[in-house]
């Protein structure tokens, strides 16, 4: 592409833009009804499709379903658009960063299967062309945080390896630190939380000053789980809240939920039972709305711990319920059924209720990594 194609294009595309974003921004709320209507041809173009894409960004924290919706929409005009309307490096951008935006919604609802489906097609996408070597270790990273969440560590490990050059060689700090990030997270997962602790306070040092606070935030935010583990509940807490107050700052609610369930999970452990109780209530009942309900079944449990602990066990029965009519309204995991039932069936009587607790909401932490993986009851269940 001569210098003379490229500001023409340039300006196409900027021009585009403008016209798309108060069209875009009125389809907030409504996108979802868009996509049963025939696409109108002034919505036929590239800068529609990227003004699609940054809308679908910009609202996966507060909305990962209509995120998701969003960037479909993108996809359905990408396929529309006549061949060749584009420079080809531009066309298979474009419906690379489509793809991978479909992904990371995907991903943020716990469907990995489909996240990678998504990403394996962004990559084809990109590989159309010789020219997009950064776009495409954009992807892989994408791609590898998807891959630790099922828990394929090693492969994880590997596409930071593969990515990581091609990050430093583009000068693209920002993706090199959420690298360094994820190789964290994947010690922390693996049990060695004295390096996964080390790692996230590196990081912290390298952070700090910068103008990279999405990041700094999640480092604080694991740092804070580590601590949990490592039995250091105040260096948790106020590694949680500068977390929470950078998340606050950057305007992203899911991910301040997020952070406040850990923070809840840090009051149940020392025995804050009460306030931890009204964190967790708000905190599920954020996640609901979202469409979140994995997440909020998985506060489900930490909420019936917390009835047990304050021998509320009719109430802890009460909550079993609602979390298995949430699971099988949303048609989740049918495995996940099995425990939530097994559960239910032992805490009335159960001699330690907490440990069964702890066992169904380990299984299924596990299992939104392994959805074939078998539950087990405890090898002696208390009577």
């Amino acid at each position: 592409m001569n210098r003379d194609s490229f500001l023409h294009n340039a300006a196409q595309l900027t021009a585009e833009r403008e016209a798309a974003r108060p069209r875009i921004a009125a389809l907030r709320g409504t996108v979802s009804h868009a996509q049963d209507e025939p696409v109108p041809p002034s919505w036929r173009n590239a800068g529609f499709v990227q003004e699609l894409i940054t809308a679908a960004a910009d609202m996966l924290e507060t909305d990962a379903r209509e995120s998701l919706c969003m960037a479909q929409l993108a996809l359905a005009i990408t396929t529309s658009l006549p061949h060749n309307s584009y420079p080809l490096p531009i066309q298979a951008q474009m419906e690379a960063f489509v793809w991978k935006e479909i992904g990371t919604a995907h991903r943020f609802l716990s469907e990995y299967d489909a996240a990678l489906r998504a990403y394996d097609a962004a990559l084809r996408s990109v590989r159309r062309t010789s020219v997009l070597a950064h776009d495409e270790a954009i992807i892989e990273l994408a791609r590898a945080v998807a891959l630790s969440d099922l828990g394929r560590h090693d492969d994880a490990l590997a596409l930071i390896a593969q990515t990581a050059p091609v990050l430093h060689e583009f000068g693209d700090g920002s993706r090199l630190h959420q690298a360094a990030l994820l190789k964290a997270i994947v010690h922390q997962r693996r049990g060695e939380l004295a390096a996964a602790r080390t790692t996230y306070e590196e990081l912290v040092s390298l952070l700090e000053g910068t103008d990279d606070l999405h990041t700094l935030a999640a480092v604080y935010n694991n740092l804070g789980q580590v601590c949990i583990d490592l039995g250091q509940p105040s260096v948790a807490l106020l590694a949680l809240q500068h977390a929470r107050a950078l998340l606050e700052a950057l305007d992203m609610p899911a991910e301040q939920t997020r952070t406040n369930w850990v923070l809840a999970r840090v009051l149940l452990s020392i025995g804050q039972y009460a306030n931890a109780i009204n964190a967790l209530q708000s905190i599920r009942a954020q996640f609901l709305s979202r469409g979140m309900s994995e997440e909020a079944a998985l506060v489900g449990l930490d909420l019936i711990d917390a009835s047990i602990a304050t021998e509320q066990r009719d109430r802890a029965i009460a909550l079993t319920e609602q979390v298995i009519a949430e699971f099988t309204a949303a048609g989740l995991n049918e495995r996940a059924m099995t425990a939530l039932s097994y559960l239910h069936d032992l805490v009335p009587t159960a001699a330690e209720p907490r440990r069964i607790v702890a066992h169904v909401r380990l299984y299924l932490e596990e299992l939104r990594r392994e959805p074939t993986r078998l539950f087990l009851p405890l090898d002696e269940p208390s009577p």
